[in-house]
């Protein structure tokens, strides 16, 4: 998730300030994690149910997009409860719960210089900094912290935005099955975010989301090599607020997520759980 360096289309013109918050809610029925599996040892399907929290917007030198995910995991994928006689969490009485916050802030050239830096395509460039933090109460016991920087474009499109950035990722985790912290090495990290706005016929609908391709990183807990993990999240929703008279406050629709390689981890070392393809329902309340 990169910053858009433009607003939302309903903004289009706009003031150097703007922001658009919403907190929103998806489910789906087929995730998976790297080493969960079922008692028989199959890779365990896991439904999430999640809530989150989205803040968006621009300032007078660029702009800035921040959200934290509450995610609940079925009993496919516990919670870690007390250890046993060999020290490893067994299973608790719930599905395991985690905490998940991205945020991005990208310094605007046409911003900070006062004056436009559009070429053909490209309708500004600037520089993202950011973070990713992640906490997770499963035998696994993650607690990941990442910084991303890198140049930021954003290319010119009609009704929303598009961004790219190339830039580096660096990344420390707890792992607990092996019990020890993990500094990995600074990776090569490309994202995209985007939001393009249209109507079918009489629906005025949205399509956004994002991608990202982390590259390999070193070790991770076990002394495994890892190697390169893409991730996409899109969503198509309707606005369905703007048939009782509110447009652009509520909206619904369809999500899919797919993670190939989840956590950099390779699949011929997790056999069927280092992949997710999963569609969702999704629903926003924008205010």
């Amino acid at each position: 998730m990169t910053a858009p360096l433009s607003p939302p289309p309903s903004l289009y013109t706009p003031p150097t300030s703007w922001n658009d918050t919403y907190i929103g809610y998806r489910v789906g029925t087929n995730f998976y994690y790297p080493g969960v599996r079922t008692a028989s040892g199959a890779p365990a399907k896991i439904t999430q149910n999640i809530g989150y929290l989205t803040t968006t917007g621009g300032f007078k030198y660029g702009s800035y997009a921040f959200n934290v995910d509450y995610l609940v995991s079925s009993m496919a994928n516990p919670e870690a409860g007390p250890t046993n006689a060999y020290g490893y969490a067994t299973a608790g009485s719930g599905g395991a719960q985690e905490v998940y916050s991205v945020g991005r802030v990208t310094f605007s050239a046409s911003k900070i210089f006062g004056r436009p830096f559009s070429y053909g395509v490209m309708r500004d460039f600037g520089l993202t900094v950011g973070y990713e933090f992640g906490t997770k109460n499963d035998a696994y016991a993650e607690r990941a912290r990442m910084v991303v920087v890198g140049p930021t474009i954003d290319f010119a499109i009609p009704n929303g935005f598009w961004n790219v950035t190339l830039g580096v990722r660096t990344e420390s985790n707890h792992d607990g099955i092996t019990n020890v912290e993990v500094h990995f090495n600074p990776a090569v990290h490309l994202e995209s975010s985007w939001l393009y706005a249209f109507r079918l016929g009489p629906v005025p609908l949205v399509f956004k989301g994002f991608a990202s391709v982390t590259g390999p990183k070193g070790r991770d807990g076990f002394g495994v090599e890892t190697t390169t993990e893409f991730l996409t999240r899109a969503y198509l929703l309707a606005d369905v607020g703007s048939f009782v008279g509110h447009p652009r406050t509520a909206y619904m629709g369809l999500g899919y997520e797919y993670w190939h390689n989840m956590y950099g981890t390779r699949s011929s070392e997790q056999p069927g759980t280092t992949q997710t393809s999963v569609p969702m329902f999704v629903a926003e309340i924008h205010f």
